[in-house]
């Protein structure tokens, strides 16, 4: 027992020390992440898994406006804020955008947190054990398995229109996500 509480300990801190390294610390991952998911090209391809339903691939997103919440690992601190900011304050945008996070949490993992947190406006879509998002995004942290903070905003062809690199342990600025996210949908209503 005392290993498994020193185990958890160690992944907490190094995950700890993981969120609060400055960006310039990961220059690998962030170069290509930086050149990879830019405003006006397409989300690359990747397969993701979801709960009890077959991978979901990227590409088939396609036809609504979706904002796509990465988080290093749900029942964090940092984490659960950010996915609870996203399903509680969207001011009711989740009734007409998709409003995804990603993970490296296993899919039974993501149902098990949205079922304890009382989420269920968002999609949750898992990375494990392939990781094909991570390395096709450019944000896999190589080593310790999890995801880099990021904000994409796709319109519905799956043209990224706003991306979020967040630099250290806080939160993104989900406020302004939202707001691209609805600025989308009005123009995407505007054109009718």
């Amino acid at each position: 027992m005392n290993n498994l509480i020193f185990g958890r300990f160690l992944f907490r801190v190094s995950l700890l020390v993981f969120m609060i390294m400055p960006v310039e610390g990961f220059s690998g991952n962030v170069i290509s992440s930086r050149d990879i998911l830019v405003v006006g090209k397409p989300l690359p391809e990747a397969k993701l898994k979801a709960y009890g339903a077959a991978d979901v691939d990227l590409k088939s997103l396609k036809g609504k406006i979706k904002i796509i919440s990465v988080v290093p690992q749900l029942n964090t601190p940092v984490c659960d804020k950010q996915t609870h900011r996203f399903s509680e304050t969207n001011n009711g945008l989740d009734k007409h955008v998709d409003i995804i996070t990603v993970s490296t949490n296993s899919s039974e993992g993501q149902y098990q947190f949205s079922m304890k947190s009382n989420i269920h406006n968002l999609i949750f879509l898992s990375d494990k054990p392939d990781f094909e998002f991570g390395r096709n995004t450019g944000l896999l942290i190589e080593g310790m398995n999890i995801l880099r903070r990021t904000i994409i905003v796709a319109d519905k062809e799956n043209i990224i229109r706003y991306v979020d690199f967040v630099p250290g342990g806080g939160l993104p600025d989900i406020d302004k996500a939202l707001q691209a996210a609805s600025d989308l949908l009005s123009l995407s209503k505007a054109k009718g």
